[in-house]
């Protein structure tokens, strides 16, 4: 366009050359063409009306121009979305067309404004309207088509914080709310035989509700389990049994400038230091979801040096996971993701000459480490509460527990116990050893008194832990641990639980303490040829002869959509007891496949529709085979499994018939089995509820930190992925958000009803732990309309003019619209009557108001819109 415009006005000037006398000829032909590309608005009436060129269009004349206002565009800074933001635009110096950000938002968004001079004296809220004035090499770039407004800003004038920061001034504690989730299921089985020949029938009811209370940073938790059983027989009298437990009630809150929360109430310690301890008492921790996520577990420092400024990349597995530029010098990068348990990094330094280096960095850690100044702690007072038996000592106790990382990959990590008759402490390293791997130890030291024993019992106990991924072989072992605890060391529930009834639901063997604890877990990663793996325990006993082994190998692949996979498990018990030695033991071998239906046929309703098979035997002979179909049907929300089995040695034929339904509301699920002997029906629910302060919604189960969304007017709306959608009173709840980070809550524009329309698709919302947040959309409710303007002198409203629907109500959402060609215009959320007013530029010739009545206006089936003309008459001063 631009190279045309110049070959016209150049041969326009040799034309003029040729015509005027000699004193015009050098006057034309030594100035040079200068001027924009101009549109002459009398082109925009095909019958060369010139009324036409009365409509101001200087805003639309330069590309990516937009008229003055307050639009929602999403905001990137250095190509990191900010979220979407109502931004006002107005006309600078030169008269461009320019966003109108202030230091403040500027602030907001990471720009180091308090030290740079040309901010200094600035008024926090005045608009800057030539941002590269102020910050030299920064840009500004509007995307009108996707709505999106770019700045780069030079790193230099950024402020230092770790990637994937969150303003703490952002966080939100959420309205006042109540909180219960819900699982209930009841079963009826009948069997045949079970009671000397006769017939049975058991009867089950199970419910488990966990309720809270939220009311500012506080929240209150408790949870409720009920159980209901019968059994009746056709010989004896039936029995039933019923149990009500409330457990885990606690009120928390957050204490952000610490990083950290407080607990009071029931609950249990961490376990990185000390074995888990169930306590009612007072708990003060840190908690890491406070931090990025790039300041999270560990991940080492990566440090280099750079001739020139240069861009440093860090990539893992091919794929690239960090990147920044520095300054010529010397280089740290210390707010890398945790990027798993081990793994070698590449860096590569490219200079600004070209230059390209490249080095590896090798690492592995383990749960326990923290990276170079990562620190985390526990402090605890309370009383044992709790356990595997029934009643306990309840010692009362103080914990406290500290794990710090030090430079050169190492963690240093221990606590102390103390209570009436006990104590302990733990000291221990971490270290990551690069291509060898990552080991931690430590040592624990307790005392105690025990009851029934005369002398004080003193022992320790010794923890070895290794973690190692090799990448060029596919090897992973996640954890190889190793413990040995003296005859004489008892851990606190030991020394709280020993004298006790063991409670009925424990293994035989738990109140055995351990003497020695390996475990192994190593997995082989073979590419498109599969996986194998591999996990192993041993577990024995002081004063018994009981050794625990428990080995499981596999191997799992897929072919063509065919997965399929391998796997023997061996479980063994050595007893030494009455002077014999007896070796119960239990090998098993099993078989799956699974195959697609897809494999056979395109059609859309085979989709999600498998056929698996499954095969198992043990050393005892016992083999058991099942055959079904498995599937999802209405958009995934229903799954269903049919299986047929058989088995040997007397067992028959089996079967199993179950479904369930995941709605936005919860889950429903049924199910029915039947073998020679037995037949079983099920039913079971899941779910949430939040009450709010603006009503009651239904949810899926909940999470930690939830969203309830509103869509004033407007049901059936998805939200985000579709899994939820809002009810009849346009209500939803998001039941799973991300505490302490930033959430984006977004609505699927296409399911929204034909008669409203919303302002945006989403919001950004940052919850604290255990939230309930608010996400107001505001919607435009009413008829969509394509309304053609006609003025008094029966000529229609120019292309270009801005029509505005009048709305009385104080603080409306702007319902606006550009007039398109022959005066047509298209306007969502209006009433069946009110009025519009047009304007097309500053005068008052130029603006006229047009009332309208949509009642006559039936809209087709196929086709939401009314549509009618109108008369746009001069507006009155």
């Amino acid at each position: 366009m631009d190279m045309k415009n110049n070959k016209l006005s150049h041969d326009g000037n040799l034309y003029l050359c040729k015509r005027f006398n000699v004193i015009s000829l050098l006057l034309t032909c030594a100035l040079p063409a200068l001027g924009r590309d101009y549109f002459d608005p009398g082109l925009l009436s095909l019958s060369g009306d010139q009324h036409a060129a009365m409509v101001d269009l200087t805003t639309f004349e330069t590309a990516g121009q937009l008229p003055e206002g307050e639009y929602l565009f999403t905001l990137y800074v250095n190509q990191y979305e900010q979220g979407q933001y109502n931004i006002q635009f107005k006309k600078n110096a030169d008269g461009k067309i320019q966003p109108a950000l202030t230091p403040k938002q500027l602030h907001d968004l990471g720009v180091n404004t308090s030290l740079l001079p040309a901010f200094t004296g600035l008024p926090i809220d005045k608009p800057i309207l030539d941002l590269p004035t102020l910050i030299p090499e920064s840009k500004v770039k509007v995307d009108l088509s996707l709505l999106r407004l770019d700045l780069s800003i030079p790193q230099i004038a950024m402020q230092s914080h770790a990637q994937g920061s969150i303003d703490p001034a952002l966080w939100e504690q959420g309205v006042p709310a109540l909180l219960l989730n819900y699982n209930l299921n009841g079963s009826r089985n009948w069997q045949e035989g079970q009671w000397e020949n006769g017939h049975s029938r058991q009867d089950s009811l199970f419910a488990n509700l966990r309720g809270g209370i939220n009311l500012d940073a506080w929240r209150l938790r408790s949870d409720m389990t009920y159980s209901n059983s019968k059994n009746t027989n056709n010989i004896h009298f039936g029995s039933r049994q019923t149990d009500t437990r409330f457990t885990n009630t606690y009120l928390q809150r957050d204490i952000q400038f610490l990083r950290s929360e407080i607990l009071f109430g029931e609950n249990s310690t961490g376990n990185e230091v000390f074995d888990t301890i169930p306590f009612r008492g007072i708990k003060l921790n840190s908690n890491d979801e406070m931090l990025p996520y790039s300041l999270r577990g560990f991940a080492p420092l990566v440090s280099g040096v750079a001739s020139t400024n240069a861009r440093v990349t860090l990539s893992q597995n091919g794929s690239v996971i960090y990147q920044t530029y520095v300054a010529p010098g010397p280089f740290s990068i210390s707010d890398l993701y945790q990027t798993g348990q081990a793994g070698d990094l590449t860096m590569t330094i490219t200079e600004a000459d070209g230059s390209v280096h490249t080095q590896t960095v090798a690492y592995s850690s383990l749960p326990i480490m923290q990276r170079t100044g990562g620190m985390k702690y526990e402090v605890t007072t309370g009383r044992y509460h709790g356990g595997i038996t029934d009643g306990s000592q309840q010692m009362n106790f103080g914990l406290g527990t500290l794990m710090y990382g030090l430079p050169n990959n190492i963690t240093l990590y221990g606590g102390g116990l103390v209570a009436q008759e006990y104590y302990s402490a733990v000291i221990g390293s971490g270290v990551s050893l690069g291509d060898v791997g990552a080991l931690s130890a430590d040592i624990t030291l307790a005392s105690a008194q025990i009851k029934g024993l005369a002398e004080r019992q003193r022992g320790n106990a010794y923890r070895v832990r290794y973690a190692k991924s090799l990448l060029s072989t596919g090897t992973s072992i996640d954890l190889a641990a190793y413990r040995y605890s003296t005859q004489n060391y008892y851990s606190f529930s030991d020394a709280n639980n020993i004298g006790y009834q063991l409670n009925d639901d424990q293994l035989p063997w738990a109140l055995e303490r351990q003497r020695n604890n390996i475990q192994l877990q190593v997995n082989q990663d073979m590419a498109s040829w599969g996986s194998l793996f591999i996990s192993a325990s041993r577990d024995n006993y002081w004063g018994s002869g009981r050794v625990n082994n428990s080995v499981s190998a596999g191997y799992n692949s897929s072919y063509k959509g065919i997965s399929y996979g391998l796997t023997y498990r061996i479980d063994r018990v050595q007893n030494r007891g009455n002077g014999g030695i007896d070796w119960p033991e239990n090998r098993q071998i099993s078989m799956n496949v699974q195959i697609p239906f897809n494999l056979f046929s395109n059609a859309e309703s085979v989709r999600n529709i498998y056929a698996s098979y499954q095969i198992s035997q043990n050393n005892q002979g016992n083999q058991q085979q099942q055959a079904g179909i498995t599937g999802t049907a209405l958009e995934d929300h229903l799954a269903y499994s049919v299986i047929q089995g058989y088995g040997n040695q007397g067992q028959g034929t089996n079967g199993t018939l179950s479904s369930s339904y995941q709605g936005s509301q919860g889950m429903v699920s049924g199910g029915y089995s039947y073998g020679d002997s037995y037949r079983s029906v099920n039913m079971g629910a899941t779910g949430g509820v939040v009450v709010h302060p603006q009503g009651v919604t239904l949810s899926q189960t909940l999470g930690s930190a939830v969203a309830i969304v509103s869509t004033p007017g407007a049901s059936g709306v998805a939200v985000g992925n579709g899994s939820s959608r809002t009810n009849r009173w346009g209500q939803a709840v998001v039941p799973y958000l991300s505490d302490y980070q930033k959430n984006n809550i977004s609505l699927d524009p296409s399911t929204l009803p034909d008669d409203v329309d919303v302002t945006q698709s989403s919001l950004n919302i940052y919850p604290t732990k255990g939230a309930v947040i608010l996400a107001n959309f505001a919607t435009r409710v009413g008829f969509q309309a394509l309304i053609t303007l006609i003025q008094s002198n029966h000529t229609p409203v120019p292309f270009g003019a801005i029509a505005r629907f009048d709305n009385p109500e104080a603080n409306s959402v702007p319902n606006t619209s550009i007039v398109g060609d022959a005066g047509q215009v298209y306007l969502s959320g209006l009433p069946e009557t009110g009025s519009l007013t047009a304007q097309w530029g500053p005068a008052i010739d130029q603006q006229c108001r047009a009332r309208f009545n949509l009642t006559n206006s039936v809209p087709s089936k196929n086709n939401p819109l009314h549509q009618t003309q109108v008369t746009c008459e001069g507006a009155t001063p």
